[in-house]
């Protein structure tokens, strides 16, 4: 979705949370149960909401792959904020040398658009995209400070071993997954996905959005 302030475009790359979404599997499912309602003559409206700390447009933190490992609210923010460049790659696998004749560069915040058109999204299915062992190696050594991608997981979802959010994740790089970059035609934006500041979390999900000025 996108939207016009006077001087500003902004897209907003954040799936919408709702109870038939997809989630990965075995993660709890999103609901939401009233508890207050005016319906029944309660003065305002309250919601109970079910949500897995990876639901949608979420945060890793480096907990969810590491024993010990920091937690979501003691993230650095610069690293969620700030300039990034949206890579259109439509390939399954996204390799290293891809990533090279991006010549990205240290401190970049990187997004993966690997389905432009969004066909996953329309299909309700999983976008099978992915990183290679050796694109995360490449990634970490050019200490990028976050790198987001438009499928559920950087990880291979057959094998998930965990080996490439664990590479990622030690070298401080925030993985951010399930954006929707289907709006996002061009290279450079401002990026803002702050994830919720829950206490003790190995993940947490966010709403991002890119801007960029008219």
């Amino acid at each position: 979705m996108t939207a016009r302030s006077k001087h500003m475009k902004i897209i907003d790359i954040s799936q919408k949370i709702q109870p038939d979404m997809l989630v990965y599997p075995g993660d709890p499912h999103f609901s939401s149960r009233l508890v207050s309602s005016f319906k029944q003559g309660d003065m305002c409206e309250v919601s109970e909401l079910t949500i897995g700390s990876h639901c949608g447009t979420h945060v890793d933190a480096p907990l969810h792959m590491i024993p010990g490992g920091e937690t979501v609210e003691s993230m650095p923010l610069v690293n969620f904020i700030g300039p990034c460049r949206v890579l259109t790659m439509p390939a399954a696998i996204i390799n290293e040398k891809m990533l090279q004749e991006a010549n990205i560069q240290p401190g970049e915040r990187i997004l993966l658009r690997t389905d432009p058109e969004g066909k996953a999204l329309r299909s309700g299915r999983f976008n099978p995209s992915v990183l290679s062992m050796r694109a995360a190696q490449y990634l970490a050594q050019q200490k990028v400070l976050l790198v987001g991608i438009d499928s559920p997981t950087v990880e291979n979802m057959e094998l998930c071993d965990g080996e490439v959010h664990r590479e990622l994740l030690h070298a401080g790089v925030v993985i951010l997954e399930g954006v929707d970059l289907r709006e996002a035609t061009e290279e450079r934006y401002f990026l803002s996905a702050l994830p919720l500041r829950l206490s003790r979390e190995n993940g947490a999900p966010c709403r991002a959005v890119l801007l960029k000025e008219d």
